[in-house]
């Protein structure tokens, strides 16, 4: 299975920034304000093109797009996926 396939089973979707970043995105309620999570690769700039490359994940206010919760490096794609899974 592709990596865009495994990121839309997670709920993720593929989007880009007004500041032409590339995330995969994800709705969720974080500390009771409505955000997204946003995965990038370890540039910061680009979607990740596999599940063992490192992370950073961030969390956004949906409303205003500003950072909430600052962005932090996993060592995989994968191990993230799979911290929230559990």
């Amino acid at each position: 299975m592709d990596i865009v396939n495994i990121m839309r089973e997670h709920g993720f979707g593929a989007s880009s920034s007004g500041g032409g970043c590339e995330w995969y995105t994800k709705e969720t309620v974080y500390k009771g304000k409505s955000a997204f999570i946003a995965i990038t690769d370890n540039g910061g700039l680009d979607l990740p093109q596999s599940l063992d490359e490192p992370v950073y994940v961030g969390i956004y206010d949906l409303d205003t797009g500003d950072l909430i919760e600052e962005a932090k490096l996993h060592d995989s794609l994968k191990s993230y996926l799979d911290s929230i899974s559990s």
